[in-house]
C-alpha cells in the first residue's frame, strides 16, 4: 500500500510544481474571466442557485453537468468569489484528482496484466509531461479522467464472476455522468458485455439502476425548471452545431442570442439548426469528422510524437491483453472506442481526450512491462 501510495506523492508533487511554474510564467491565465463552470459557481456561492454562465444571462441552467461547478463554489466559500486564492486552490484539487488518476492507472494495468504492468503504467502517469500540466486547466479536465477511470476499474473487476461491485460499479458510472455526460458513452456497450447474453442480467440490471437513481434528482430538476426531459446537459447538438457551423452564435459572442432567447429556447433552436445542418451536408459533415477524429489521437500537436507513442504503446499492450482475456480486451476497446465519438461529431481540443488517458496509459505500461520482462530472461 505505501509503495502505491508513493504513486500519488509523487505525481502530486509533480503537478504542483508544474502548475506553480505555469501560474509564475503565464498568471494572465488564472483570473476567471468568461469561465463557464466559475460562474455558475459564483451563483452557487452567492445565491445557492445554478444559474447563470454567461455575462449578461440570468436564470437557472444545465449548460454544464453539477459537480465540477459545485466544487469550485466549495472552493469559493473557502478562498473567495472568483478570486486569484480560489484560482490557486483549484490548481490544487485539479492536481490532487490527476495524482490520484495515477493509483487508478496502477489498478487497471494490475487488473488487466499483472502488478509490473500496473508500476509501469502508474509510474509513466506520474511523470508524463503533457499529464502533469492538464491541472493547469481550469475546467473538470482532471476531475474526469479520474471519474472515468475509476469507473472503468471497477468495471473490469466485474469480470470476475465472484465480484460483488455491481452496485458501487454503477455509483461510480452515475457520479461519472454528472462529472460530464460524455464520460458514460461506453456504458451502454460495457452493459451488453457484463450481461454474458443474459446469463447476469440481474447483476447488470442492479448496476444500471444505481447509476440512474445517482442521476435522475438532476434530471428531475432541470424538468421542473425546463419542463423538458433534459438527463444532465442541454446543450449537446448546440456543440455539434458550433464545431462546424461556427461560434458566431456562442453565448460568450456578440450576437446576445442565447441571453435574449433564454438557455432553453437558444437549445432548442441550435438543436433544430444543426440537425438540419448534417441533414442538408452529410458529405461535409462526414470529412469534418474525419477531420476532427484525426486531431483527436494526434493532440497535442506540438507534442504529437508524445501523443503518437503513448498510442502505439496502447495498441501494443491492447494486443497482449487480448492473447490473456478478450473479455478484459473488448471491455477496453469499447471505452477507446465509443467515448471520443461525440467529439468526432462536434470539436477537439486536446482535454478532450484526457479522460480515456488512463486506459492509454494501463495500456501502454502493459507494452513495456512486457518489454522489460523479455529483456530481464535474455
Amino acid at each position: 500500500m505505501k509503495r502505491v501510495f508513493s504513486i500519488f506523492a509523487v505525481g502530486l508533487t509533480v503537478r504542483l510544481i508544474a502548475v506553480a511554474y505555469l501560474a509564475h510564467v503565464k498568471p494572465y491565465l488564472l483570473p476567471w474571466g468568461t469561465n463557464e463552470a466559475g460562474a455558475i459557481a459564483r451563483w452557487i456561492a452567492t445565491t445557492h442557485s445554478f444559474s447563470s454562465p454567461f455575462h449578461d444571462a440570468y436564470g437557472p441552467t444545465a449548460w454544464l453537468a453539477p459537480i465540477f461547478p459545485l466544487v469550485i463554489a466549495g472552493t469559493f466559500l473557502a478562498f473567495g468569489v472568483q478570486s486569484s486564492a480560489s484560482a490557486i486552490a483549484m490548481l490544487g484539487v485539479n492536481s490532487t484528482c490527476s495524482a490520484a488518476t495515477g493509483i487508478v492507472v496502477y489498478q487497471i494495468g494490475k487488473e488487466v496484466y499483472n502488478k509490473r504492468a500496473g508500476w509501469f503504467a502508474g509510474w509513466i502517469w506520474t511523470f508524463s509531461p503533457t499529464i502533469a500540466i492538464l491541472p493547469f486547466i481550469q475546467w473538470d479536465t482532471s476531475l474526469s479522467a479520474l471519474a472515468l477511470g475509476m469507473a472503468v476499474w471497477l468495471t473490469l473487476r466485474l469480470a470476475s464472476s465472484k465480484s460483488e461491485g455491481w452496485a458501487g460499479c454503477g455509483a461510480s458510472w452515475g457520479v461519472a455522468a454528472l462529472v460530464n455526460p460524455a464520460l458514460v458513452a461506453p456504458l451502454p456497450i460495457l452493459a451488453c458485455m457484463l450481461s454474458e447474453r443474459g446469463r447476469r442480467w440481474k447483476q447488470v440490471a442492479l448496476l444500471l439502476t444505481v447509476s440512474a437513481v445517482v442521476i435522475v434528482p438532476w434530471t428531475a430538476r432541470n424538468y421542473f425548471v425546463f419542463r423538458e426531459l433534459l438527463p444532465i446537459r442541454s446543450n449537446g447538438l448546440a456543440e455539434v452545431y458550433f464545431g462546424n457551423c461556427g461560434f458566431e452564435l456562442h453565448p460568450l459572442g456578440p450576437s446576445m442570442e442565447y441571453q435574449r432567447l433564454g438557455e432553453a429556447a437558444f437549445t432548442k433552436d441550435l438543436n433544430r439548426r444543426a440537425v438540419e445542418y448534417v441533414g442538408m451536408h452529410p458529405r461535409e459533415f462526414l470529412d469534418n469528422s474525419i477531420h476532427r477524429a484525426l486531431l483527436f489521437w494526434i493532440y497535442p500537436v506540438s507534442l504529437w510524437p508524445l501523443s503518437v507513442g503513448i498510442e502505439v504503446a496502447a495498441l501494443a499492450g491492447l494486443i497482449l491483453v487480448f492473447r490473456k482475456s478478450k473479455t478484459l480486451a473488448f471491455q477496453l476497446l469499447a471505452v477507446l472506442g465509443m467515448y471520443p465519438l461525440i467529439f468526432y461529431a462536434s470539436q477537439v481540443v486536446t482535454r478532450y481526450r484526457h479522460p480515456i488517458e488512463p486506459v492509454l496509459y494501463a495500456l501502454g505500461g502493459v507494452a513495456l512491462s512486457s518489454i522489460a520482462h523479455r529483456r530481464g530472461e535474455s
